[in-house]
């Protein structure tokens, strides 16, 4: 193992004394001997790239681009790819050839891009292939390096430009750019050796390797500065994703033994909701072992840190062999509201997870580094880093300092210099306690003001609620009243309906009880969220509903599911399955009898059932234990459906 603290100052030293620019960043990150870059999967094996061959690599792409591009030097090129070796290669590849970059975030309807790159003006992007309506250099959608990039030689003309535009998320509709220079980059990244001195969990291996996943975007500040400058700086590891599904990221990470997670926290919160399914599968008896084993990791957590989190782990080796394995050694959740029983829970079961701060405008600010949990469950987002300072006027955040970004352009090309020792007016509802931890309580522009002039604000309730049943919902205004907005498949089976409309009665019923009234409840058959999006925007959905592309309807006519009676229930599963039955053995419906055997009586390979499972599980979101039990018909399926989510919901 290396000495890891003297390398730290080594690398924090050579950044003290450089010409704070992309190009002293790029010398610095590069010089790295021969530690590992990168690794991805390449046709099922893992594949790895070292920083002295990407620092050549990023040469040959600027040499490939070069050839490619014609606009102006100095004038923004954008990049519209999501993470990847060759969306890094690309970044410094334009930098050096003269051009600013602009990350576009991929995520982003085309409209907002468009008018991003208008803002901009920027004729050229780099892309897998896009929708967009510009000049596209179309690059390989590989997991690894491209060969015509490779076969080119090194680009000897350097001129290195020192600008990164990024895009504000799609949280708000009033989208900005904001501009980092190469010396408001080097101040957030020297925040690094701070964090690392208060908090020495950052920096713990798994078998002599530090692995990032890099799940957070490039094009989003969190994943630009905390995943990847904060530890490029240090030569250690990012592992690539081949897709985003969840079943990929949980792959990912045990198989390349991730150490570090950094995310927003939908992730966090989908890893909660699959854990509590997994717990209401248990006897009473086993419920209460678990929720007195999360009390003991905690308690021990408090008194030792690093060594208590490792014996959560064990402790919950069903629960952590199912996520995220055994290698996790440091998270972080920032961009949004964690709930806290996902802080809770998480950090329970042995995942060190810490809550952090930061926006497109100012960077990644703070994060909680107190080791012991009591501290990592609060919400707390710690203190402002080195670089910067907080205060807090009116319940508004303000934040100022070096490695804010230097210039904000709106939608509307007003363009306003940031003057780093004037404050900045984050919108942000906070607080802080008395020892100067500070804590982000939601969105000013968001507040609810009750008939009785009470200010409420949405996202302290979010926080409180932590569903099963249901992914996307939001706490808003409707109407002038507080109102919750969930959503619900028009393809869900009626058994799920009915736990739906219980588990949202309970929580709702729980809110109440806490002092908070939701004066409206409604759900919705339409996307309330993109695909792709990080978490639900609580103006964009405002705004499709005012406009009528997502529909409302009383949360009172889901209550039809209760009237239903046990047999129609389960005359409901039954036809469900029946429908995936006929579809993968492209049946009519009515030739599949609740009794006949898949493969005796209705002609089924073995290869149709491995995709029987497949659809089977992606309909119902259940897996089939065959220890207990075989499935082969209809009601096989139907009646263990039915008692697993019966058992989920209890």
């Amino acid at each position: 193992m290396e000495r890891l603290n003297k390398y730290i100052n080594k690398q924090n030293k050579a950044l003290l004394n450089s010409s704070y620019d992309m190009e002293g960043l790029f010398n610095i990150i590069h010089d790295q001997d021969d530690r590992i870059f990168g690794e991805y999967i390449n046709n099922f094996s893992i594949e790895s790239v070292k920083y002295s061959n990407f620092k050549s690599y990023c040469y040959k792409f600027a040499k490939y681009l070069s050839e490619r591009i014609d606009d102006a030097k100095g004038s923004y090129i954008g990049i519209y790819l999501e993470n990847s070796i060759n969306f890094i290669g690309a970044f410094w590849a334009l930098l050096m050839q003269g051009f600013k970059v602009a990350l576009l975030n991929c995520r982003l309807p085309d409209e907002i891009n468009q008018n991003i790159m208008d803002i901009l003006n920027i004729k050229t992007i780099i892309s897998c292939g896009s929708k967009l309506n510009t000049r596209e250099i179309i690059i390989d959608k590989t997991p690894g390096l491209i060969k015509e990039v490779l076969e080119c030689d090194e680009y000897k003309d350097t001129v290195w430009e020192n600008h990164v535009a990024l895009s504000s998320t799609a949280t708000s509709k009033n989208y900005k750019v904001c501009i980092y220079s190469g010396k408001d980059l080097t101040y957030q990244i020297l925040n690094a050796k701070s964090i690392i001195s208060k908090n020495s969990m950052i920096k713990r291996h798994y078998k002599g390797r530090l692995k990032l996943l890099t799940f957070l975007p490039f094009y989003h500040i969190f994943g630009l500065i905390a995943t990847y400058f904060w530890f490029s700086i240090f030569g250690r590891t990012f592992v690539f994703l081949t897709d985003y599904s969840s079943e990929t990221i949980l792959k990912t990470v045990q198989r390349h033994k991730v150490t570090h997670l950094f995310s927003v926290p939908l992730l966090w919160n989908t890893i909660v909701r699959e854990i509590k399914k997994e717990v209401n599968l248990l006897s009473d008896k086993e419920k209460r072992k678990f929720d007195k084993g999360i009390k003991t990791s905690l308690a021990l957590q408090n008194t030792f840190p690093e060594l208590g989190a490792k014996i959560a782990r064990k402790m919950f080796k069903r629960v952590t062999s199912l996520t995220l394995g055994d290698s996790i050694k440091f998270t972080i959740s920032g961009g949004g509201y964690i709930s806290d029983e996902a802080l809770k829970l998480i950090n329970g079961i042995g995942y060190p997870l810490f809550n952090g701060y930061g926006s497109t405008e100012i960077g990644i600010t703070s994060v909680e580094l107190r080791k012991k949990a009591k501290y990592r469950i609060l919400g707390s987002v710690g203190k402002p880093f080195k670089s910067l300072e907080y205060q807090i006027n009116g319940d508004v955040l303000e934040v100022r300092g070096k490695s804010t970004c230097s210039v904000i352009i709106n939608k509307d090309k007003t363009e306003t210099i940031i003057n780093k020792d004037e404050y900045f007016n984050t919108s942000d509802d906070a607080k802080v306690d008395a020892k100067g931890y500070y804590y982000i309580l939601g969105r000013l522009d968001d507040v609810y003001i009750s008939p009785n002039g009470e200010k409420i604000n949405p996202d302290l309730i979010e926080k409180k609620c932590l569903f099963t049943t249901i992914s996307n919902y939001s706490i808003l205004t409707i109407d002038d009243k507080l109102s919750f907005v969930f959503e619900v498949s028009d393809q869900t089976n009626a058994l799920r309906i009915k736990h739906i409309y219980e588990e949202v009665e309970k929580t709702l019923c729980d809110l109440k009880k806490d002092g908070y009234l939701i004066e409206k409840i409604y759900y919705t058959n339409d996307k309330m969220t993109s695909p792709n999006a990080i978490k639900v925007s609580r103006k964009i959905l405002k705004d499709d509903i005012v406009k009528g592309l997502i529909k409302l309807h009383p949360f009172s006519e889901l209550n039809k599911y209760e009237l239903l009676t046990e047999v129609e229930i389960t005359n409901d599963i039954y036809q469900k399955v029946q429908e995936v039955f006929a579809l993968v053995l492209s049946l009519n419906k009515g030739e599949v009898g609740l009794d006949k055997h898949f493969i005796f009586d209705l002609g089924g390979s073995s290869l149709d059932y491995f995709t029987l499972l497949i659809k089977m599980k992606n309909e119902f979101n259940i897996e089939f234990n065959f220890k207990d039990q075989s499935f082969s018909t209809v009601k096989e399926f139907g009646d263990y459906i039915i008692s697993v989510m019966n058992k989920e919901n209890e």
